[in-house]
């Protein structure tokens, strides 16, 4: 072969693969689904404009432990190359889902099973009130998106970098705030909150009635009795209510409460709009800070 043609053949090569490069830079997002507007946010924050983020339930007023799947969800998923889900029964419907679609090139990203130490032992499904979970969710996802789209590997990683970031500033509120109110007995309605309980070392009381209510079972006399009790007695410093559910217990335990002068705080299982993870948690430590200074001037 003439020098010529090596040497043409030596070019055709390098077009090829700097046109190659061009279009893995120029790849089409990858297409995520997350169950809950919370995970959405997450993948949002990490993915940027390299992924296109579906979030099936941002209806705060939506029950995720009972909605049900339409057929647009179910194609939704099913065009998913990454699927990302809370578990522990919170989001039952979506493992159902990706069970009758089974689909070997998805990526499914559970967060109650990245770190099995991390689960509490009575099971409570709120992960995403743990700080460090939100950390293993970020890091799996950066390395599959990473693996997916190795052009943007780096963009991935600077983003992952500006999470962690703020879970530390995040943490570091959190150890601020128990450090001025160590040991707090509080009480809550639901057990929206119990991974951030345990992040500050409080004490949660009446946990039995908040089960059931989580669960739909009506607690017992006794049980509701015996939480009026502690808030009358002011045994709870705090009460905390999810702020999407509106029953006549939940109305009556918040009107004891402000009659027995304790502070009362709503809190959300979804990351409200226009909000990131981080600012949403921090949110909700602020509003427990002023609830408790407000308390305490009484």
């Amino acid at each position: 072969m003439s020098i010529r043609r090596i040497l043409s053949a030596l070019l055709r090569g390098c077009l090829l693969w700097v046109g190659a490069l061009a279009a893995a830079a120029h790849a089409a997002p990858v297409p995520v689904v997350a169950a809950e507007s919370t995970y959405g946010v997450i993948a949002q924050a990490i993915g940027g404009d390299q992924v296109t983020v579906d979030s099936i339930i941002r209806n705060p007023n939506v029950d995720p432990h009972s909605f049900e799947a339409t057929p647009e969800v179910a194609r939704q998923v099913a065009r998913a190359r990454i699927v990302l889900l809370n578990g522990l029964g919170y989001d039952a419907w979506m493992q159902q889902l990706l069970a009758a679609n089974p689909a070997p090139q998805r990526v499914v990203i559970v967060a109650a099973q990245l770190d099995p130490s991390r689960i509490m032992a009575d099971r409570n499904p709120h992960v995403f009130y743990d700080p460090v979970v939100m950390q293993r969710v970020a890091q799996r996802l950066t390395g599959e998106l990473q693996r997916l789209d190795p052009a943007h590997a780096a963009q991935f990683a600077q983003r992952l970098a500006a999470f962690d970031a703020g879970l530390r500033r995040l943490i570091a509120a959190q150890a601020a705030l128990a450090m001025a109110h160590p040991r707090l007995q509080v009480s809550a309605t639901e057990p929206v909150a119990g991974y951030l309980l345990r992040q500050l070392g409080w004490v949660s009381l009446g946990q039995k009635l908040q089960f059931d209510v989580m669960n739909g079972t009506e607690p017992s006399p006794a049980e509701v009795a015996r939480f009026e009790d502690d808030l009358r007695q002011h045994k709870a410093a705090l009460l905390f209510y999810n702020r999407q559910v509106n029953d006549p217990l939940t109305s009556r335990l918040r009107a004891i409460a402000r009659q027995a002068g304790v502070a009362v705080v709503g809190v959300d299982e979804f990351v409200p709009p226009q909000t990131s993870y981080v600012q949403w948690q921090l949110q909700t430590l602020d509003a427990i800070g002023r609830a408790l200074r407000k308390d305490s001037r009484h």
